[in-house]
């Protein structure tokens, strides 16, 4: 027992360690790359070597006390300048920790998947823009509430008649559905800002900016090119087929992330 937890002390756990930092920074890396905040970094990484430089080899001492009482303030500097990504990374983790300890999974069934898929094949075929976002594990109510609420059941017609007419006061938002209901329309969603994605407009930087915060599954119908695209995990997958789109919607995302 006692080589044991000394094998442990020794090498295990800084294994361990280096592991988890790695995951972590892992992390950072995905939810950061493609926005402005990769800038950022590599403004703090500047300011670090200067500091380094200025302490170590040039030997400046108003400079280094400078650099070195912006180091001392560096928490809440950085705190404000990610304050984005630093709520992503929470939303996303106690979302997921949510939903599994309350298991608030939504339940899809083939009936409504049905009805989403034909909705976005017809508006595939003319021409016709819509946005809808399926919830996961991950609420959806500070999105639902920028909209109409209406918990309605969910059918062809209905969301049709909220996509097809322009005239339409919940044209341009955003459908969402929660437990097999329609619960608001007309949402609107924050955009993303990731610049590594090729974006066709404002639905699809809507439906990748909810991906990249939530876990649900967002369909989008691009009115430009009429190709039906799939955003989920801060991902758009484009020119979806009907099939894939019903096994996509079935899986939970579950097959996007398995390829």
């Amino acid at each position: 027992m006692g080589t044991m937890l000394h094998i442990y002390r020794a090498y295990i756990v800084n294994v361990l360690d280096i592991l988890v930092l790695t995951v972590i920074f892992y992390r950072l890396i995905l939810v950061i790359k493609g926005t402005r905040a990769i800038q950022v970094v590599v403004g703090i990484l500047f300011v670090l070597g200067l500091t380094v430089v200025a302490r170590d080899v040039l030997h400046l001492k108003a400079l280094s006390w400078l650099l070195e009482k912006f180091w001392l303030a560096a928490v809440i500097i950085f705190a404000v300048i990610f304050q984005t990504e630093i709520r992503n990374i929470f939303a996303q983790v106690g979302g997921r920790l949510g939903g599994r300890l309350w298991n608030s999974k939504s339940q899809t069934q083939d009936s409504y998947v049905a009805d989403i898929v034909e909705t976005a094949e017809d508006l595939s075929a003319s021409m016709m823009g819509g946005l809808i976002a399926i919830e996961n594990e991950i609420g959806l109510k500070n999105y639902t509430e920028t909209g109409v609420s209406l918990n309605a059941d969910i059918s062809k017609e209905l969301l049709l008649s909220i996509f097809k007419n322009k005239s339409a006061p919940l044209h341009d938002g955003a459908v969402i559905i929660f437990n097999g209901k329609i619960s608001a329309a007309g949402c609107l969603l924050p955009l993303s800002h990731n610049t590594n994605v090729k974006i066709f407009g404002t639905r699809h930087r809507a439906a990748l900016g909810l991906s990249e915060v939530t876990d649900a599954i967002i369909v989008v119908v691009s009115e430009e090119t009429g190709r039906i695209s799939i955003a989920y995990e801060g991902n758009l997958h484009s020119n979806i087929s009907a099939s894939e789109l019903k096994e996509i919607i079935n899986s939970k995302g579950e097959v996007l992330t398995s390829k």
